[in-house]
């Protein structure tokens, strides 16, 4: 953190001249500081003076000399609280595209001020933790006609409030950690913006998603959609991000609707539902074998259900009725009952199947007097006859190999290389 300052020039000098020696350029700049002819330091493109009590501009004939080329500003978490101090800076950044002003108070409103500047290359602007007035934010917003990217997070937005005119570049909006709960506000956003590509809503408490399917024509663009951490709690909000028309990618973790299942329980009755989405949760693309062993566990997992989903009859349309005799587990076993073999001695152990390889190494311990350290453990799978193969990554969870029940390990002492 630098130490307190109370304008824009002085911070700079600070952090990146002669007089700190021990400050360094983020690597995010990627640019080595340079003599110019004159012997001035040039300033990296990208300027990063978070945290450095930065309340005013200072003088500005020194702000537009230590400026120079500077493209991505980050004044966040300073003191700024007057709007006119903010664009005395600007004013002077003409090739400014990224900007964060997170964190900062401001005292005055931006509707009333003169001193709007207009930020024609402006293309990503971060806002989070200001608490701006919607009528603030399209002040800036109607001043950067090109911005594709915006952040609003926590700024205590319960209401959307939509200006008359639309945001036609702004493709990725970053709403987390709002207190909204309606999603009427969300399509505030969607009419706001009808460009929108990526939408991020984690850890807004919203319980459902609407069910008038017309919400549909302010996401006709829509990819990317993160709900985490909110309070979805019905399969039928599940159901209706089918609503989207483009949509490939959806985040849905840690939600109230999950609490009763496993993870790949969860995994397997989401994906039956969407088909629409091309991946879940980060990861890998859904392929084509892992939807059709969702469905498939999907309609077993409502076979005997009294109310089935209408996604149900859908499938089975699809993959036709399934033998109600099958009995599919979606989880693992949660513990199995395995031979421990060490030289000459065998005998039984019951292991979670959760347990990290580590684990079981530190379980067998005192019978085999060895510390993890100097083991050796094996995995010999008795089902497929698989093995034995050594378990390298003490981190390994055996679900991970679809360990059953009569299934062997093999415990060896480490030999030192001479």
């Amino acid at each position: 953190m630098c130490s307190k300052m109370p304008s824009l020039p002085e911070a700079v000098d600070l952090k990146y001249g002669d007089e700190c020696p021990d400050a360094q350029v983020t690597e995010v700049a990627c640019v080595a500081l340079t003599l110019k002819r004159s012997g001035r330091q040039r300033l990296p493109s990208v300027l990063i003076l978070s945290e450095c009590d930065i309340e005013k501009a200072g003088d500005e004939e020194e702000v537009e000399r230590k400026c120079e080329g500077v493209r991505e500003l980050d004044l966040s978490r300073n003191k700024l609280k007057e709007w006119s101090e903010v664009f005395k800076i600007l004013r002077h950044l003409p090739t400014l595209g990224f900007l964060n002003l997170s964190y900062n108070s401001f005292e005055t409103s931006l509707a009333d001020s003169p001193d709007v500047v207009g930020l024609t290359n402006l293309t990503r602007l971060v806002l989070n933790g200001t608490t701006l007035p919607w009528k603030d934010v399209h002040v800036l917003l109607d001043n950067a006609p090109r911005v594709e990217e915006l952040h609003l997070c926590k700024n205590d937005y319960k209401k959307v409030e939509k200006p008359r005119k639309k945001y036609v570049t702004v493709s990725r909006v970053h709403f987390n950690n709002n207190p909204s709960t309606e999603w009427s506000e969300i399509e505030a956003l969607g009419q706001m913006f009808p460009s929108l590509e990526v939408l991020i809503l984690a850890e807004c408490p919203l319980s459902k998603l609407t069910e008038e399917e017309h919400f549909k024509e302010y996401f006709q663009n829509l990819k990317y959609l993160s709900l985490n951490n909110t309070k979805i709690s019905s399969w039928d909000s599940v159901d209706r991000v089918n609503w989207f028309p483009n949509l490939a990618e959806l985040r849905l973790q840690q939600c109230p609707l999950y609490e009763p299942y496993k993870d790949e329980e969860r995994r397997q009755l989401t994906i039956a539902r969407l088909w629409r989405v091309e991946r879940l949760n980060g990861g890998a693309l859904i392929t084509p074998e892992e939807r059709e062993n969702a469905e498939r566990a999907f309609i077993r997992h409502y076979m005997n259900s009294e109310v089935r989903p209408r996604r149900y009859d859908e499938l089975i349309m699809q993959h036709g009725e399934l033998d109600p005799l099958v009995e599919v587990s979606l989880q693992p076993e949660k513990e199995v009952a395995v031979t421990i073999r060490f030289g000459e001695t065998a005998f039984q152990r019951t292991l979670s199947v959760y347990s990290r390889v580590l684990d079981v190494k530190k379980a067998l311990e005192p019978e085999v007097g060895l510390p993890p350290s100097k083991m050796r453990l094996f995995y010999h799978d008795k089902v497929i006859h698989y093995g034995p193969e050594e378990l390298k990554i003490n981190s390994k969870q055996l679900y991970t190999m679809n360990i059953h029940s009569g299934d062997e390990f093999i415990v060896e002492p480490k030999v030192c290389k001479p």
